[in-house]
């Protein structure tokens, strides 16, 4: 199975359980981080009319930068079409009229000059064709556009994030070893089928690439884009974050503490604003989790 074959197949199987297991939701929580990941890119305050998300999954970058009046004419594509519909659906829900397409990021089924706002988020790291995608990406969008690319794993973060994630498998394992599995791990939840385990296992073949914030810029400057820059965050949030993800996923969001959530939330907050108001000023923005790109296409 090719790159964009097994991309179809694990989205499309995850794409009702997506929001769910990323706790993926459209209200203020969410609304504030996709906005705040948006302006900590692009600064000047003002809204953009016609907008594309390419890889847009359910919709969470989109959905919520059009609630908080960033983006107003919405337009989105993925390679899975199960995401498509979710995310359409997710769209209608909210009052939002979203205009959907399944397909490639390599071959964007619009015009030139089409958009004046594109955006993704944890999608260029799935892309087997990079240089083909950002030339799309500035061919649809219009001259002086605004291109924005979020939730983008570095290479060093991604290394130190799975020693956490490794660390926290381990402690569960042993606390399920010593009080036993059924009072500790999760118990499936009925959908536990051949196929559904083929399609899970298809999650460490879909991620193409991992990037330091230099490769990432040199990929936007490649294409012809101006202004181009990276910003990094998440550096100890993303330690904690990944570690109570993997803890969640191993016991059962429904064995936790009823507070744990909430809790987990206000700490992971604390840390992301430490790591951006002092880990930022000393530690390399290499060894940061997430990259946000921003660029501009020539006028």
């Amino acid at each position: 199975m090719d790159a964009k074959q097994a991309n179809i197949v694990y989205h499309d199987w995850e794409a009702t359980t997506y929001d769910d297991k990323w706790s993926i939701s459209f209200d203020e929580r969410c609304i504030a981080y996709a906005a705040g990941r948006f302006r900590k890119a692009v600064r000047e305050p003002r809204g953009f009319d016609r907008a594309l998300e390419i890889g847009a999954g359910t919709g969470f970058f989109l959905l919520n930068l059009a609630q908080a009046g960033i983006a107003g004419e919405l337009h989105v594509t993925d390679i899975s079409s199960r995401m498509v519909q979710v995310c359409v659906a997710n769209g209608s829900r909210l009052g939002l009229q979203v205009q959907g397409r399944v397909a490639d990021a390599e071959a964007l089924p619009y015009p030139d000059d089409t958009f004046d706002l594109v955006v993704g988020h944890a999608v260029v790291h799935h892309l087997p064709d990079l240089d083909t995608a950002f030339a799309e990406l500035r061919r649809v969008l219009v001259p002086g556009g605004r291109l924005v690319i979020a939730g983008e794993p570095t290479r060093a973060g991604d290394a130190v994030a799975n020693q956490f994630k490794r660390a926290a498998r381990v402690g569960v394992k042993l606390v399920a070893a010593a009080l036993g599995a059924d009072r500790v791990l999760a118990t499936h939840n009925g959908h536990d089928t051949e196929c559904d385990r083929a399609a899970a296992a298809l999650e460490e073949e879909v991620d193409q690439h991992l990037f330091t914030p230099r490769q990432l810029e040199d990929l936007g400057r490649r294409a012809g884009f101006c202004d181009v820059e990276v910003h990094t965050e998440e550096l100890t949030a993303s330690w904690f974050g990944w570690t109570t993800r993997t803890v969640e996923a191993m016991v059962g969001i429904e064995r936790l503490p009823e507070g744990y959530p909430w809790f987990a939330y206000r700490l992971w907050q604390r840390l992301f604003a430490f790591d951006d108001a002092v880990a930022a000023r000393v530690v390399p923005k290499s060894l940061f989790y997430n990259c946000i790109l921003t660029a501009t296409a020539p006028v």
